[in-house]
């Protein structure tokens, strides 16, 4: 990532994420609709704080197909700021948001899989596993012999 790129990314979280908390993320996703902007908007903003990151998805899971697009580009986004500032925790949970956020399958996984450079399929078979390579909380732990240790409490 050049300099340039990241205090220009640097300025637009910060402008951004007191827009975004002036407007429900439904309210802005709506304004930008089919806006390819949206991205660079969703990027800023979980960029700032990660957390967003699973309204954004709640909010474009039943819109039109560019929406989900852009909105899964600027998570990839947000997603390779925070692997850049090494926030590999916050990084990871945008992962694991976007592998559960769609109901049905739609074009947020794709997208953010497209944005890393990953395919689908090894982003949500690895978004469960933490530096260490454990669990999630919460998640079914199945042993080698096929046996189940029920929930992990990691």
């Amino acid at each position: 990532m050049s300099i340039r790129l990241a205090i220009t990314g640097a300025m637009g979280v910060v402008l951004f994420s007191g827009f975004v908390h002036a407007q429900s993320i439904e309210a802005v996703v709506a304004s930008y609709d089919q806006d390819p902007a949206l991205a660079i908007a969703v990027s800023d903003a979980v960029g700032a704080n990660h957390r967003e990151a699973e309204a954004f998805c709640r909010a474009a899971d039943e819109a039109a197909e560019p929406v989900q697009v852009y909105v899964g580009a600027g998570l990839a986004g947000a997603h390779q700021y925070l692997v850049s500032v090494n926030d590999s925790a916050a990084a990871s949970s945008i992962k694991l948001t976007v592998c559960t956020c769609e109901r049905s399958p739609g074009q947020i996984l794709s997208s953010f899989a497209n944005g890393i450079g990953a395919l689908e399929q090894d982003i949500c078979s690895s978004a469960w596993r933490g530096q260490s390579g454990g669990s999630a909380p919460g998640v079914f732990v199945i042993n080698v012999d096929g046996g189940g240790s029920g929930v992990s409490r990691n």
